[in-house]
């Protein structure tokens, strides 16, 4: 309208308004609200074609590439699905080998775990973690090929389920990534505590996350073991952990990083048990053990209790990380032979202190630490 009453002041100044003037401002009055009319079609078109791709991009999942893998989540954040991994290469030599030692100089893949793992619908996590490393292969329990496969139901922070195969809460070494350990190979203590088994445990964060608890059901198995299934007895361990963060939230920075806890397992087992292995895996201690019936074999037969204080400090770059075992379980001599039928409580202990620091500076921690500046191959890498 402002254009039309424009045109009508120009003509205005000139003179007096003809009827051939009058009927050039109707033709251009005519004209000026056809194209109003177009601009308000596309406008709207615009405005179509915009809900349009907003509407779209509601219905497009989100695909993401980098350091933590290959991530793909949908429109509406419910499923997010993940694939990850990682591999640990190891070379094991002995200087003192003998031509005709047992002891093989080698070099190896001590571990190669392809990850999947989601989410559903928010609060259901899963994860499906397998083995293809030097010590992973199958067998009667399928205790190594297959670490793990669990759902975890996130219903609270204070309040989860959790069910599957997945590491027993009890040794604190064990219970870390094997991508974060400070060696390749864990400490003795872990020898003595259950790995990975299959059961189901309620665990959360109380008290704004400064503590921490854990109990479960499991089938059980022997020291250090792992197992899909138990064929040994009918009996279930049960398996429970506290672990606090006292100083959390304090904003006391150097206090802030300490951890504090006990863990352990209380159950009946029936069976053989494992040896004990060296730091590169050489087997030192055995139970005695014979397929002849006339030959006595020494096998767990009742109650069994393992007990694991354990402790960890990180300040800045540094960080330490301490804890102690002990498991105690009856036993029997079977099979033939002096002594067949005696029974005996055995009791191991073990511990470790570990010391780490960051000469690089990043903030150390009980969980995978990010590097400040990650090797890259790129021109500007550092």
């Amino acid at each position: 309208m402002s254009v039309i009453l424009a045109v009508l002041l120009a003509l205005g100044v000139n003179g007096p308004v003809h009827a051939q003037d009058a009927a050039q401002i109707s033709q251009l009055k005519e004209q000026i609200e056809q194209l109003d009319q177009k601009v308000r079609i596309l406008e709207r078109k615009r405005e179509l074609e915009q809900e349009s791709a907003a509407e779209k991009s509601r219905e497009v999942p989100r695909v993401s590439l980098g350091a933590n893998g290959l991530s793909v989540t949908s429109a509406d954040s419910n499923f997010v699905f993940k694939i990850r991994g990682y591999v640990q290469f190891d070379s094991r030599f002995y200087p003192d080998q003998q031509s005709d030692s047992a002891l093989s100089g080698t070099f190896l893949i001590r571990r190669a775990r392809p990850i999947l793992e989601g989410t559903v619908y928010r609060k259901l996590d899963w994860r499906v973690m397998l083995d293809f490393g030097a010590q992973s292969s199958l067998s009667s329990a399928n205790n190594a090929l297959l670490q793990e496969a669990y759902l975890n139901a996130r219903l609270r922070d204070e309040f989860q389920i959790q069910a599957g195969k997945f590491k027993e809460p009890v040794g604190l070494e064990r219970l870390q990534s094997g991508a974060n350990l400070l060696f390749v190979e864990r400490a003795y203590p872990t020898q003595l505590v259950p790995n990975r088994d299959v059961g189901a445990q309620v665990q959360g964060d109380l008290l704004g996350s400064r503590l921490h608890y854990a109990v479960g059901v499991f089938n059980g198995v022997a020291d250090g073991g792992s197992g899909d299934f138990d064929t040994t007895d009918d009996d279930k361990d049960i398996a429970g952990r506290l672990f606090s963060h006292p100083f959390r939230h304090t904003h006391i920075e150097w206090l802030e990083g300490v951890g504090l806890g006990v863990a352990g397992t209380l159950g009946d087992q029936s069976g053989p048990m494992r040896p004990f292995v060296s730091a590169g895996l050489q087997r030192f201690f055995t139970y005695r053990a014979s397929t002849a019936a006339a030959q006595p074999n020494v096998l767990a037969d009742g109650n069994h209790w393992r007990l694991s204080p354990q402790a960890y400090y990180y300040c800045g770059p540094l960080g330490l990380l301490a804890e102690y075992a002990i498991s105690s379980q009856e036993v029997v001599q079977s099979g033939g032979g002096a002594g067949a039928g005696e029974r005996e409580r055995l009791a191991h202990t073990g511990w470790q202190v570990a010391v780490s620091c960051f000469v690089t500076g990043e903030a150390n921690s009980f969980r995978p630490v990010v590097p400040a500046q990650p090797v890259t191959f790129s021109r500007d890498g550092g």
